[in-house]
């Protein structure tokens, strides 16, 4: 993960400079693999046109060594979520311009053609920085090395010949270059700040419906269940449909009681609640309604997931909740979390009556759970043994949920 000033002091970058940590991520990593296709074109350029880059200067092949150097150990510090600071991507901007001017050098300054490899290159800095006037400031530097190499190595540009309109023309390309990529970062960054804005919104209601639900709907619940267990204890058990009457609509209440608690305990999600915490809040809840007891485990740290992935294992772990209450009668449920280096598990187990053979027709509290779990890029797998209990476990990938 792209590390944005969540350190040091000295790491803070203002806004106008580099963008939120998530865009700068993936700006990062587009920066990384746009080098290594640079990489292996030259690569190719070498082994089937040598004649091509004035065959026995192996100064060129040396060039290739620090930037794979360099770009490889950024993109292993992103492939295994690694603090990647801006220093680290000012200096791989850095490696390549001063690779490509020392190319340029080697071709004899203007007479070569490496100048190309400085579009590109402005072009990545650009979507990792999108600042316009931190883009121009490095255009200009880029623009006086470049100048300055052209006028001192090799014949230099023929003014008779009109050179310098040709070096005019590859300045300008520059300075236009980075203007339109600084001015589509800048659309796609305003398009992206208004799409998080829209999810912080709709965050705040789900947290403000979570918290009315709590205050209104879940208390009269919750009072009604009262009354009726109370008149479960006054019934003396002579008319037993009256009775059959009242276990069932306390069933009934408790269930309800339940289905509320979701959006409830699932709001602390949303305020930026782990999912560890979260889910054994949800266990206590379970239990104090059910009156089965419900324990919590959980083995590793968890690392910062998405809020989409939290809220999908969370939705796994009270559908698997909700289907050992109603059916499998356990009398006793274990949710167990397990953070690997690279897998997150969720497992529900109860000792309850099993699941038929159809189960997986009968509603869409398995449909929902296996959805979830693709949509992570993981599967859902069900185990329910002929003697009884039921465990339902979901694997998915711990790199495409953080």
């Amino acid at each position: 993960m792209l590390k944005m000033g969540m350190g040091a002091k000295s790491d803070r970058i203002p806004s106008i400079v580099l963008s939120d940590s998530d865009a700068a991520q993936y700006a990062a990593g587009v920066s990384v693999w746009g080098r290594w296709l640079v990489w292996l074109v030259t690569v190719f350029q070498f082994v089937y046109r040598p004649g091509f880059w004035y065959y026995g200067h192996f100064e060129h092949i040396l060039m290739l060594v620090p930037l794979a150097t360099l770009n490889g150990l950024v993109h292993y510090r992103l492939l295994r979520n690694k603090p990647v600071t801006w220093r680290w991507l000012l200096l791989l901007s850095a490696v390549d311009m001063v690779l490509i001017t020392v190319g340029i050098v080697l071709q004899r300054g203007f007479e070569g053609f490496l100048f190309l490899a400085y579009y590109p290159a402005l072009a990545l800095f650009v979507a990792i920085f999108p600042s316009l006037w931190l883009g121009l400031v490095w255009t200009t530097m880029t623009a006086v090395v470049y100048t300055l190499v052209c006028l001192t190595v090799g014949l230099g540009p023929d003014l008779v010949a009109g050179d310098e309109k040709a070096l005019l023309a590859r300045l300008a390309a520059m300075y236009v270059l980075v203007v339109c990529v600084s001015l589509i970062a800048r659309f796609e960054r305003i398009r992206r700040q208004a799409a998080v804005e829209r999810e912080r919104h709709l965050q705040r209601e789900r947290i403000e419906l979570s918290q009315a639900i709590h205050d209104t709907t879940a208390q009269t619940v919750y009072m009604v269940g009262l009354g009726i267990d109370r008149a479960r204890r006054l019934a003396d058990g002579s008319n037993k449909e009256q009775t059959a009457a009242l276990e069932a609509t306390s069933t009934l209440l408790k269930s309800a009681m339940w289905e509320l608690r979701r959006p409830i305990d699932a709001g602390q999600l949303f305020e930026g609640r782990e999912l560890g915490p979260s889910l054994r809040s949800h266990c206590a809840t379970f239990e104090r309604i059910t009156a089965i007891p419900a324990v919590m485990t959980q083995s590793g740290s968890e690392p910062p997931l998405a809020m989409e992935t939290r809220a999908r294992l969370f939705s796994i772990a009270h559908n698997a909740l909700t289907n050992a209450f109603l059916h499998a009668r356990p009398d006793r449920v274990e949710v167990r979390l397990d953070f690997d280096d690279d897998l997150i598990r969720l497992s529900v187990s109860d000792d309850g009556a099993g699941l038929p053979d159809d189960y997986a027709e009968r509603g869409r509290g398995f449909s929902g759970m296996r959805a979830d779990a693709e949509r992570m890029g993981g599967t859902l797998i069900v185990d329910s043994g002929t003697g009884g209990g039921t465990t339902i476990i979901c694997v998915a990938p711990l790199e495409g949920a953080v």
